[in-house]
């Protein structure tokens, strides 16, 4: 007998071994007997049938006059170009081949996807019960959302999303990288079928939007400036500030009705699941398609920033993160350009300025523009003295700076001399075992340059 005959008598035959090689769907003791046409009655959609079985769709129109807050719908369109790239400078430039025919071509929509979950915490349990996917059609908000009936047919519906995914050049999520594409590729491998989101270029706004914002939803919800607190932690950001609620709620004035909290979400699930009945879901339906139009509404402000510019800032705060935002995408004079708007505006919170001028004087090093840097610190000693730690250490940066300028620029040793004592004078200066370096440095090129005046 050969080693594949052993084998296979080991697991109990050919049949045995195929048999546990196939998927079977385990509708479960506790899931209702489900009428799919009541469902869709009941929720306004309509079924669809697949070579997997058949699935609910929920379709709504969101015409282009309507408003979301203070944004109009037709205004929330996302146009995939360059401007996306300067909000995220690692998505891959758009393939021209495809999709040159407009949103009407079958490669060319731009899809804002969102899921409603049984949980958070990943992994193969984790499943998405509710896709949600919008795009822009004619100027109107087009949602499509694909519900779960039932375990035993999660084929059917990923068989209709990878289908509306089909036509997707560009996916919009909040959070997705992390979050929605995993579970959503998580439930097409465990089901051993192809995942359309392979190729399909992805943005993901929650990043943009903490560089861009996360001052200003702090700053809503303390009232201090937030750059003092554990702002670089993700679920600190994310869970603190930089919600998507939060977002639009600060941004376009939304102000949400009745709107089912997200930890109430899984539980009107499952109970759909063993009641059958599905009117607690119309609520996280409406939770799922608001969150669709926030995206899209949230999106196009990032989008509307980074092309108009300062034009556009509503403060001195917004205009310092857009200029992080075009200097990380390497958008030098359009950064200075905003760093300056930002250090100019006498309506600035002082720590606004400071790090404005610092940024800005950072970058003119970097360029080699030495004199502009120089104006850049001073300008940051002449800011009014507050008592702030970010302040602090921004004028001791400075401090140090021109010292460093007058000693290598200028030539001026007495000048670097002076700053570099004012820096050791400063009791909330730590290294002052550098300053007493740069001091007798600076006592030894002085002392020369006496000799040699004196000898001349």
């Amino acid at each position: 007998m050969d080693l594949k005959s052993r084998l296979r008598s080991i697991v109990g035959g050919p049949q045995r071994a195929a048999r546990e090689l196939t998927y079977e769907p385990d509708t479960g003791r506790y899931e209702a007997s489900i009428d799919l046409d009541r469902v869709a009655d009941v929720l306004g959609g309509r079924v669809v049938s697949n070579g997997y079985g058949r699935a609910l769709i929920v379709d709504r129109r969101y015409e282009s006059d309507r408003f979301h807050g203070t944004r109009r719908v037709g205004d929330c369109d996302v146009a995939d170009g360059e401007l996306l790239r300067l909000l995220d400078p690692g998505l891959p430039p758009r393939d021209l081949t495809i999709g040159a025919c407009g949103d009407d071509d079958r490669h060319g929509r731009t899809l804002f996807v969102d899921l409603e979950t049984t949980g958070l915490s990943g992994g193969a349990g984790t499943v998405a019960f509710l896709v949600g996917v919008g795009w822009f059609d004619l100027g109107a908000f087009q949602v499509r959302q694909f519900l779960l009936t039932s375990y035993a047919s999660e084929r059917a519906l990923l068989c209709a999303v990878a289908e509306c995914f089909d036509a997707a050049a560009l996916l919009v999520t909040y959070n997705g990288k992390t979050f929605d594409v995993p579970v959503m590729e998580t439930r097409w491998l465990f089901h051993r079928m192809p995942m359309p989101l392979e190729s399909v270029r992805h943005f993901d706004m929650l990043h943009p939007a903490r560089r861009l914002w996360r001052a200003r939803v702090s700053d809503s919800q303390t009232q201090t400036w937030p750059e003092t607190g554990n702002a670089g932690s993700p679920s600190t950001a994310l869970g603190a500030g930089c919600r998507l609620t939060t977002l639009e709620r600060v941004l376009c004035d939304v102000t949400r009705v009745g709107d089912v909290p997200g930890m109430e979400i899984p539980s009107r699930y499952f109970r759909f699941l063993r009641t059958g009945d599905a009117r607690p879901l119309e609520a996280v339906l409406e939770h799922n398609r608001l969150d669709l139009i926030s995206l899209a509404a949230v999106a196009s402000r990032a989008v509307e920033l980074v092309e108009h510019g300062t034009d556009r800032c509503r403060d001195a705060a917004e205009a310092l993160a857009l200029g992080k935002v075009y200097e990380r995408a390497g958008s030098i004079d359009r950064a200075l350009a905003c760093f300056d708007h930002a250090a100019g505006d006498r309506r600035a919170h002082v720590d606004v300025a400071g790090e404005a001028l610092y940024r800005r004087g950072v970058r003119l090093r970097r360029d080699r523009r030495f004199v502009e840097a120089a104006d850049a610190w001073r300008a940051i000693l002449a800011l009014p003295a507050k008592r702030s730690r970010i302040l602090t250490a921004l004028r001791q940066y400075a401090v140090e700076a021109l010292a460093v300028h007058h000693e290598h620029r200028e030539k001026d040793y007495e000048g670097a001399r002076e700053l570099a004592q004012q820096l050791l004078d400063d009791a909330m200066f730590e290294d002052r075992d550098r300053a007493r370096h740069r001091i007798a440095r600076l006592d030894r090129k002085i002392a020369s340059n006496d000799n040699s005046q004196l000898f001349a």
